[in-house]
């Protein structure tokens, strides 16, 4: 059932058509070293019991996101902890599917649609996220690129091999998501080489004054 549609792509209530998919990437080596979430292993059978849960949950909004023209299950896109006395909610996406030229923005729209959904049919105010950095790097980049804005550091986001790993911590807000008519751009003006470019500055001189030396 379609649930959110954009140019390119339909955003999905989840089913068991991509059960065997979707368990996969949950469990993939690749997809572990940058989500936290994924370090407990997981059957098909607890994965579509953690997915029905979350879908009887009024804290998460979880789509499948689909290409338009053929079907291709090409990631997840999610609101979680969705609090509508403070007007917040969490978004978050996994899509290790290799993209073409037709859908290598796919992961953008679909955030982008799901926020215009969040400001404008749930009322909420900021979208939060974090990511592992320099990890994803090029995916905060063009987070940036989408109107979010950096909100810290946290040196310690995660432990491994006795190490720590950093993340940013990074926002949105509907006046800025407004502002900046991220509705009214075109994707790939939003992720041009140019805008691209700028936030890699910017992001750079935001990490070197909030690290630690």
């Amino acid at each position: 059932m379609i649930f959110i549609e954009t140019e390119n792509l339909n955003l999905r209530v989840p089913s068991k058509e991509n059960l065997d998919q979707w368990s996969e990437w949950i469990n993939s080596p690749k997809i572990r070293g940058t989500i936290s979430s994924t370090l407990i292993p997981k059957t098909k059978e607890m994965q579509w019991n953690w997915i029905e849960n979350e879908l009887n949950s009024k804290k998460r909004i979880l789509l499948e996101i689909c290409d338009k023209k053929n079907n291709l299950f090409l990631g997840v896109v999610s609101l979680s902890t969705i609090n509508y006395e403070n007007r917040s909610a969490q978004i978050s996406t996994i899509s290790p599917v290799k993209k073409n030229k037709e859908n290598i923005h796919s992961v953008y729209e679909a955030r982008r649609a799901i926020l215009k959904y969040a400001f404008h049919e749930l009322s909420i105010n900021k979208v939060y996220a974090g990511t592992l950095y320099p990890e994803n790097k090029s995916y905060m980049i063009k987070n940036m690129c989408l109107g979010f804005e950096v909100e810290g550091i946290k040196h310690d986001s995660q432990w491994h091999n006795n190490q720590p790993k950093m993340s940013i911590n990074y926002f949105i807000t509907q006046s800025i998501f407004k502002k900046k008519k991220i509705m009214d751009t075109k994707i790939k003006d939003l992720l041009s080489k140019k805008n691209m470019n700028l936030n890699e500055k910017k992001l750079s001189k935001i990490v070197s004054f909030l690290q630690i030396k």
